[in-house]
């Protein structure tokens, strides 16, 4: 063959490689991915003698991943894994070429040709039967397709790494507490991302350490007891600055985790407030721009696990205290209930017997305190039950609760519901419960006949989507009207004056002779226990109205 010939055929076997790059780019397996460039190889290039070897689980040996026939029918026990020490291994992890005919003990005789790294992955092994060495040209083309390779299989592995990181997301995000957390974290960067050492790290409670609360099985076999981790080592310096730290050679930045660091790749990542994320290996320069990015990624999540799980917990010692708090509550009830209403049943019993033996004018009045005080005992009970947590809420509809509150109220008084004021998410008892206090607030200090007047908060509702609606007229403008949601009850009485309007809410507070001064403290427990908040301001009648304001 002539040197035109040559070069026209080293033209044309460029042009089909790079016009084969495309069957590379669109494989979604590394399997499959191997099979395409051994096929390459021999089709494009001319090598019939190919394979492709790749980093294992282990990440200190290659592994066979592809060859033909003819390859395996060469080798007794199949193609060989090639370990640290090896001249092939020695491609991969040096990234230099190597001419077959270096390694006899691992290649026939007349296997002949070169081997290629495939960049951060493996190695290209492509070989022929003639004898000689491979020239220039061909070793760039067996170069350029070990690159190409290399490409796609980046393409593959962060494809797959997301993917797993999305599928893994819930399980993270359900963890109950930090140590559930951590131990999904580690198990996922290690299945994933394919981080075999690596560990998360919590502060301690006084603040001054870093605890390795989940740790992989082959960390913990590499280092025997992982130690906790203070202020002098990398890990606390991520903690406290915040900054990712990225190291090609770790030896000397984590000395003092392990008598002698076996760890030559750091990346150490801070969990905000929470500590730190920690991958190591055992090879130099392990980690590249896509392992620190999705490391990265990885890491936000975990964060935001750990801040899920931290209000969780909080919640539930919140839950705690209150179901606590509850108990004692209903031991509180049950005493008033108990020896309270028992003498005031006697006297109440004894008094009778006395009205019929004398007629006094001081009988009546006695009667009189004898109702006050069975309605103070109805007000604290009630009051103490105001104090528990809502059960399940549901929509309730506002219109049909009070036509049921009014149906309880005697009086010549007149109550009318807006059309639009819609459905509320509530405890459904509970609801009614806030309704008949501020109705019955409104009887007691506006008279018998009272006009009661009860509407939304805001603009109209659909009954099936949205709660009752409106504004917070004592602290927002007529332009914020909108962005509020709830409802009022308003009444034709004499009003409260704004410097009382605080005060009404406080337990005991009343101005009418026969009141006990709980009711509207019910109001405000009940409107608590919801999440909403409530007040008074003035009514158009002039009267009284109370808002209670579902959400801001």
């Amino acid at each position: 063959m002539t040197a035109d010939e040559a070069a026209i055929a080293a033209d044309e076997r460029l042009r089909s490689l790079y016009a084969a790059t495309r069957d590379l780019m669109s494989t979604t397996s590394r399997a499959a991915l191997c099979r395409t460039v051994v096929d390459v190889s021999e089709r494009v290039l001319g090598y019939t003698l190919t394979g492709v070897h790749l980093r294992g689980d282990d990440e200190a040996e290659l592994v066979p991943m592809a060859y033909p026939e003819p390859v395996r029918e060469r080798f007794e026990d199949g193609p060989p894994t090639y370990v640290p020490g090896d001249e092939v291994y020695g491609v991969y992890e040096q990234g230099d070429p190597l001419r077959l005919g270096a390694v006899p003990e691992r290649q026939p005789a007349s296997h002949r040709g070169i081997v290629v790294p495939i960049p951060d992955h493996g190695v290209l092994i492509a070989g022929h039967e003639r004898s000689g060495e491979a020239g220039d040209a061909c070793l760039e083309l067996v170069e350029l397709l070990g690159q190409h390779a290399a490409v796609a299989l980046d393409a593959i592995e962060r494809e797959s790494r997301l993917n797993g990181l999305h599928e893994t997301t819930r399980e993270l995000m359900e963890a109950r507490d930090g140590a559930a957390v951590a131990a999904s974290a580690t198990n996922t960067a290690h299945e994933v991302l394919g981080l075999r050492l690596n560990a998360v790290y919590l502060a301690s409670s006084d603040g001054n350490r870093l605890v390795p609360v989940s740790v992989t099985g082959e960390a913990r076999a590499l280092f025997g007891d992982v130690p906790e981790l203070s202020a002098d080592s990398l890990a606390w310096q991520v903690f406290e600055s915040g900054e990712l730290a990225h190291r090609d050679d770790a030896r000397l930045s984590l000395a003092g985790t392990a008598p002698e660091p076996a760890i030559r790749s750091a990346l150490v990542v801070p969990l905000g407030a929470h500590g730190v994320f920690l991958a190591g290996s055992e090879r130099p320069g392990r980690f590249d721009e896509t392992d620190v990015a999705l490391t990265r990624l990885f890491a936000d999540t975990v964060e935001a696990a750990l801040d899920r799980a931290e209000r969780e917990a909080l919640l539930r010692r919140r839950e705690g205290d209150l179901a606590r708090q509850n108990e004692r509550l209903e031991e509180f009830a049950s005493v008033v209930s108990h020896d309270l209403r028992n003498p005031l049943n006697v006297a109440r019993g004894r008094l009778e017997l006395l009205a019929d033996d004398v007629d006094s004018p001081h009988i009546d009045r006695m009667e009189t305190a004898h109702e006050r005080m069975e309605a103070l005992i109805e007000d604290l009970l009630a009051l103490a039950r105001t104090g528990r947590s809502v059960g399940d809420t549901e929509p309730v509809s506002l219109e049909r609760a009070v036509n049921e509150v009014w149906r309880t109220v005697d009086g010549d008084g007149s109550i009318s519901v807006a059309d639009d004021v819609g459905y509320v998410d509530a405890d459904a008892s509970r609801l009614q419960e806030l309704l008949e206090n501020l109705v019955r607030n409104a009887v007691d200090h506006a008279g018998d006949d009272v006009d009661i007047t009860v509407g939304s908060l805001g603009g109209e509702y659909d009954a099936a989507e949205r709660r009752a609606g409106g504004p917070d007229a004592g602290s927002h403008t007529a332009d914020d009207r909108d962005a509020l949601t709830g409802f009022y009850v308003a009444d034709d009485g004499p009003g409260i004056p704004p410097d009382r309007r605080e005060a009404v809410f406080e337990r005991g507070h009343t101005t009418a002779d026969d009141g006990t001064g709980f009711g509207l403290a019910i109001v405000a427990e009940i409107a608590g226990a919801h999440g909403w908040s409530v007040r008074v301001t003035d009514a158009d009648a002039g009267g009284a109205r109370f808002e209670v304001v579902v959400d801001e």
